[in-house]
């Protein structure tokens, strides 16, 4: 089966050397696209459905990994990175934006030949420290979660209208308050309450010290 190729990179002695190496391995490879920049390489690949699309990282000074959804949108093709960037970080996005392979531009003729087939075959074609990288991004525990922000999530739009009041209060006496909220004081006192609780705070003075602190003002 031939697998059908198109290439993606801006450098043009770069994808001069890719052409001449895909269309070496006429009839199982066929170059069926050539493009240098991503709206041409969209269209292109929209256009022809290719098998593998081998893509640079970096074209004209912006990252590619803004168009690989696009070039993977018709379900068929799959896309192998050919990167001179090291950073496993951006690698990792690569992949885990659909890219099945990552060859370095330094690598031998050979390993991209290997990935491109591999890759086609529907195997990865990724390094020990990408793969490595990877993994350890998939065991690595979930950030804790932040017990003042899940505090202030809990309340209410009221009982935030009633801290702002305190806080813009100047300590005004809660019958004041109640009064500037159309509430009785009895309505104040629960939702203090309630404050207090979902807080963790034991009175006026330290609830205007958590929200100045918090910005909940």
């Amino acid at each position: 089966m031939t697998i059908r190729i198109m290439l993606v990179d801006d450098h043009k002695t770069m994808l001069w050397g890719l052409e001449r190496l895909i269309q070496a391995e006429a009839p199982a490879f066929a170059l069926v696209a050539s493009a240098s920049d991503a709206p041409e390489a969209t269209a292109l690949c929209a256009l022809h459905a290719p098998d593998i699309v081998l893509l640079d990282l970096d074209l004209k000074g912006s990252s590619s990994l803004d168009i690989l959804p696009a070039l993977l949108a018709n379900g068929t093709t799959r896309v192998v990175i050919l990167s001179a960037n090291r950073d496993h970080a951006t690698l990792a996005s690569a992949v885990k934006l659909g890219a099945r392979g990552v060859v370095s531009k330094e690598s031998p003729t050979e390993d991209v030949l290997a990935a491109v087939r591999k890759v086609h075959g529907g195997e990865l074609w990724l390094d020990q420290p990408l793969m490595q990288a990877l993994l350890g991004q998939l065991v690595a525990p979930a950030p804790k979660a932040n017990p003042e922000a899940q505090r202030i999530a809990s309340l209410t739009a009221r009982e935030r209208e009633v801290i702002g009041m305190i806080v813009q209060g100047n300590g005004a006496l809660n019958k004041e308050l109640a009064e500037r909220a159309f509430i009785s004081e009895r309505t104040l006192r629960n939702h203090l309450t309630a404050i207090y609780q979902k807080l963790d705070v034991a009175n006026r003075l330290e609830l205007y010290m958590y929200a100045t602190r918090h910005g909940l003002d």
